[in-house]
């Protein structure tokens, strides 16, 4: 067999919008459900009125009519009449009062774009002769939205591989050594920063704190015995000086006098009880939340900080070189389904905080609550087709969805293979922009484009191939049955 047939052999398989396909997919059978099960309960916090959140619904791309008939509304039909190729989801919510049902019901909240021959496409499965009848070009490989009757293409994006800790040296001097880890968990991501200064002192900076000693933080997790700290170390002598200095340089020994420290900075003026409570909210939720958001997971964290300040150390005394933030290794590719993941979330966020809104607002006129009235599907389509029609994601990213051009055949596949970096045009940023060698059989040395954005938009490889979310705990479940333990829990 010869090297072109094998080629053909591949195309005729897969193509270059597969991985787009595949991870919008996953979005809709796995990462949706997981979503709405997150924000299940709905509080208003006024009242004693419950709204749960049971099951959801979504149904095929539909069309109504004025005669009130619902049919099939297939891309082509769309796009002529200026539709959007949606789909409706439909949520089961039980409304309770002290404990006590008193309404059920399946209610329509809004409705999600639906990508072109994906498994919610009316189109997905079909032979050529079917799409002919369909009016489709048979040769059209999908990946794509229709909004308003506007063909959408979502753009990828490669960003900071999350959960993974990255050190750098952050002034010119190289006297000062950052590790840093973006951790994320379900929609929500918080950057965590270990800062080793000049004179050897660590720092801690993530969400709702600024900066604080890594040594009041250590002890706000419960390591209050100096030699816990010591035995997490490698055994390197550097980085045993440096524990012992900022060991020696703190006053602050117990977990209690932590907190206090903690709650003055992320409550300040309030009283002793809230600050207290709000410090430890702030530790749970914020501080490294991939590793978990509950107390017993305080000492897990807390060994990862010691690696991270082991890290910077270990830069500074140069034992180890600083990461490659351009490798691929360092980033991922965030796809369609991504990026819908983001959208769906700020969307649903909207829809609960108009519900809450919905309910205090009949509370406070006295009037009965009923669920078809205060779930307004507006709240959570309207968030929806403004980023969809803009192109701003709520994550401030510009650019995400854009018209698809149709040009030619291959314009689609050109757009639909483009991947953006966070990273400003204006800056010069000469490493990110040259080719590194990792790029090699992923992404095109050559097609990228002229002036501002070159080297920041760069386009797949044509035989590339992208890989799709994978839960974390199904590989903790693995690596338990193969033996490996962990060091608490």
């Amino acid at each position: 067999m010869g090297y072109w047939e094998l080629v053909e052999a591949y195309f005729r398989s897969d193509n270059v919008v597969t991985q787009h396909l595949e991870s919008y997919n996953q979005f809709v059978e796995e990462r949706l459900p997981e979503i709405i099960e997150e924000h299940s309960v709905i509080d208003p916090e006024v009242g004693d009125l419950v709204i749960e959140i049971k099951d959801h619904k979504l149904e095929l791309p539909m069309i109504g009519e004025k005669d009130q008939s619902r049919r099939r509304l297939y891309p082509m039909e769309a796009r002529i009449r200026n539709k959007s190729y949606m789909s409706e989801l439909w949520l089961n919510m039980i409304a309770i009062r002290r404990n006590v049902e008193i309404q059920r019901q399946t209610i329509k909240v809004g409705e999600i774009p639906v990508m072109v021959k994906s498994k919610l496409c009316w189109l997905h499965g079909l032979t050529p002769k079917e799409l002919i009848r369909l009016g489709e070009d048979p040769e059209d490989m999908g990946g794509y939205f229709i909004i308003n009757g506007v063909e959408k293409a979502i753009i990828a994006h490669d960003e900071p591989v999350s959960n993974k800790i990255i050190v750098s040296r952050a002034d010119e001097q190289k006297t000062k050594i950052i590790a840093q880890v973006f951790s994320r968990r379900g929609a929500y991501t918080g950057k965590t920063m270990v800062i080793r200064r000049k004179d050897g002192i660590w720092n801690v900076s993530f969400p709702s704190v600024l900066q604080i000693r890594w040594t009041v933080l250590m002890r706000a997790l419960g390591f209050t015995d100096d030699q816990e700290i010591i035995d997490a170390l490698t055994g390197e002598k550097e980085i045993l000086n440096d524990v012992l200095l900022n060991l020696e340089q703190s006053e602050v020994k117990t977990e209690s006098q932590a907190m206090e420290i903690i709650g003055r900075i992320v409550a300040p003026g309030q009283i002793k009880d809230y600050q207290l409570r709000r410090a430890q909210e702030v530790i749970d939720n914020f501080l490294l939340p991939h590793i978990g958001t509950k107390p017993e997971h305080r000492k897990a964290k807390g060994y990862f900080l010691i690696r991270m300040a082991e890290r910077t150390s270990e830069v500074y005394y140069n034992l180890r070189p600083v990461d490659d933030k351009d490798h691929l290794a360092n980033k991922r590719i965030e796809l369609a389904g991504r990026q819908m993941e983001t959208l769906f979330v700020f969307a649903l966020r909207a829809l609960i905080r108009d519900i809450r809104f919905q309910v205090e607002r009949a509370l406070a006129r006295r009037k009965r609550i009923k669920l078809q009235t205060i779930v307004r599907p507006s709240a959570f389509t309207d968030a929806i087709n403004f980023a969809m029609n803009t192109g701003t994601w709520p994550n401030r990213r510009t650019g995400v969805s854009q018209i698809l051009n149709r040009t030619n055949f291959l314009a689609p596949q050109y757009e639909l293979t483009r991947v953006k970096s966070p990273l400003s045009k204006k800056r010069k940023n000469f490493e990110a922009r040259e080719v590194h060698g990792t790029h090699f059989g992923r992404f095109c040395p050559i097609q990228t484009p002229e002036g501002q954005a070159c080297g920041l938009v760069k386009h797949f490889a044509l035989m590339a191939k992208t890989t799709t979310y994978s839960d974390p705990e199904r590989i903790e479940r693995l690596l338990r049955k193969l033996g490996v333990s962990t060091v608490v829990g």
